[in-house]
């Protein structure tokens, strides 16, 4: 399987791999727990490694724990890799970490629109405290969804790709307003939503990062209690950290995810139109 380029998504996977390791290491000498997340949590489970045409790799923690990651890797992590946030990357429109590969290249064609870095990378999530039940809790994601569609709406070509007309003239609003109304605002505004119920103890956590919609939150909704109980399983030869309960967590995200899907669905699905190792 390979990019328009030519080069094979197992040259890809490699490089991730190799990342992955990266942060395995901050991760243990530091002892902040962390586990293998979706597509990366459901290849370790079904294929000891990566499903065949995935092209990354997911890892999630605790927001406390998050936060500890992205402070002490400022000083640990190694100079071969940039750790990308809104914050460390004012251009990115992404509202969690990612790890990227400097000297490489994996661009689809919302980057081509912008200046943010676009080398090979993992995805670093934080799960956040939420309140599913409650009426303030509620709010939570879609204060946040609305302050993520802001922020995502300062590349142009998101933009134009939206289907739904009205989504597309509001984010053609946005746009224009964010040339007055900085974007570093927004991204502001969109981790204090995140991070509303920081400071309290809550049965749940949830994946409120990467987009929220009625099934994603109920996908990814998990009780907090269970995320330290954490067990070692292979991955591409090397043991790394994942949930006892994981079935529970693959049939909440996936259904029935030992099934392989049809063969026309087994492709990348983010888009890659440049690719350098």
């Amino acid at each position: 399987m390979k990019y328009p380029n030519g080069v094979s998504i197992k040259e890809v996977q490699a490089v991730e791999l190799e990342i992955l390791i990266e942060f395995d290491r901050i991760c243990k000498n530091n002892s902040i727990p962390y586990q293998l997340f979706a597509g990366t949590l459901l290849g370790a489970i079904r294929h000891k490694g990566f499903i065949p045409w995935d092209d990354d790799i997911d890892v999630c923690l605790l927001r406390k724990d998050y936060e500890r990651f992205l402070h002490v890797s400022k000083n640990d992590l190694n100079e071969s890799y940039f750790l990308q946030t809104c914050f460390s990357d004012p251009a990115s429109i992404v509202q969690f970490a990612k790890i990227r590969k400097k000297g490489t290249v994996f661009r689809n064609l919302s980057d081509l629109d912008n200046t943010y870095e676009t080398g090979i990378y993992i995805d670093v999530f934080p799960l956040d405290n939420v309140y599913p039940e409650r009426f303030l809790g509620r709010y939570q994601p879609w204060l946040f969804a609305f302050w993520y569609a802001c922020t995502t709406s300062s590349v142009k070509k998101r933009v134009e790709r939206s289907k739904n007309i009205i989504v597309k003239l509001a984010r053609k609003m946005i746009y224009q307003l964010l040339k007055v109304y900085p974007k570093q605002k927004c991204d502001l505004h969109a981790q204090r939503a995140l991070r509303m119920f920081e400071s309290k103890k809550t049965e749940y956590i949830n994946h409120l990062t990467n987009g929220v919609t009625k099934t994603r939150l109920k996908k990814y909704l998990r009780k907090s209690e269970t995320f330290y109980d954490i067990i070692e399983w292979e991955f591409e030869g090397t043991m790394f950290p994942i949930p006892r309960n994981y079935h529970d967590v693959l049939t909440r995200n996936f259904g029935d995810y030992m099934e392989l899907p049809p063969e026309d669905k087994r492709y990348p699905h983010h888009g890659v139109i440049e690719v350098v190792v």
